[in-house]
């Protein structure tokens, strides 16, 4: 339920934000956007893996490289593990309302823990 939420407000967010906007301007928009989006659906990941987030993972967005936008994320669980995230998606999909396609990794202390090619879905 939580990740149906983010993705829904990530989804008007960039809708929104696409309106009169340079395409520089929407580009930053939607990386943002999507770091947030992409941030609610690790921490879903990691917890459906066994490995809740202590508060929030902290992600960056790379800039679009060939049609692929990369996000990195890092963080500690709940009982003091250190988590990360790697993943990356095709800029062509902004519909993230059935989830992200792409190739999504997440580690805990260095051992892989999930690895998928949709997130929420």
């Amino acid at each position: 339920m939580r990740h149906r939420m983010a993705v829904s407000v990530m989804v008007l967010a960039v809708g929104a934000a696409l309106v009169g906007c340079t395409p520089e301007g929407r580009e930053q928009v939607f990386g943002e956007v999507a770091a947030e989006g992409l941030r609610v659906a690790a921490e879903d990941a990691f917890a459906s893996a066994g490995f809740p987030i202590e508060g929030q993972l902290d992600c960056e967005v790379g800039e679009e490289t060939a049609g692929e936008i990369t996000a990195n994320c890092s963080g500690t669980t709940e009982q003091g593990a250190d988590v990360a995230f790697d993943g990356s998606f095709n800029t062509g999909d902004r519909d993230f309302t059935d989830g992200v396609e792409g190739s999504f990794r997440g580690e805990v202390n260095g051992a892989e823990v999930f690895s998928t090619d949709c997130l929420g879905c």
